[in-house]
């Protein structure tokens, strides 16, 4: 170790560039599920849950919608009305059971599956929650929102 070396390794630990910066492990391997519990456990890991949300499936919870039972892709025009929290927020899953953490929805629901992108580009300026009932949650902002989908985040 040479005698400035001492203050390059300080300046790092202070600035916080100490390798924690970057993603420790590639994540395009992980469920979105699992991205979500890392990025909440460590906020290096949100950017990639960012990310990933606009692209992967998730599951909104719908009320009133007419349509009949069973998987079926809604035409064009289609009113659909999602379910929102009593805070006003809209509950966004990134798997179906996860509507059904800790037994706080009990009975079944409909729902609808699409990407992250095109519920946040229909529902702009709304609030969101992911996994609400879950231990790993997150709230997705309208100023986050608007950032994902211009591409600054």
């Amino acid at each position: 170790m040479g005698l400035f070396d001492i203050f390059k390794a300080k300046k790092e630990n202070e600035t916080g560039n100490n390798g924690t910066d970057q993603l420790m492990i590639n994540t395009d391997e992980l469920s979105l599920d699992a991205l979500l519990e890392m990025a909440v456990k460590e906020s290096v890991y949100k950017r990639a849950f960012y990310k990933r949300i606009l692209t992967d499936e998730i599951i909104v919870i719908s009320i009133n919608v007419n349509v009949s039972e069973g998987y079926q892709y809604l035409e064009v025009g289609t009113s659909v009305e999602l379910y929102a929290l009593p805070d006003g927020s809209i509950p966004l899953f990134t798997t179906i059971d996860r509507i059904f953490d800790n037994g706080v929805v009990k009975d079944d629901v409909e729902f609808l599956k699409m990407s992250g992108a095109d519920l946040f580009s229909v529902a702009q300026g709304e609030r969101f929650v992911v996994n609400p009932h879950s231990n790993f949650k997150t709230k997705i902002s309208p100023a986050t929102v608007e950032s994902l989908l211009d591409g600054t985040m």
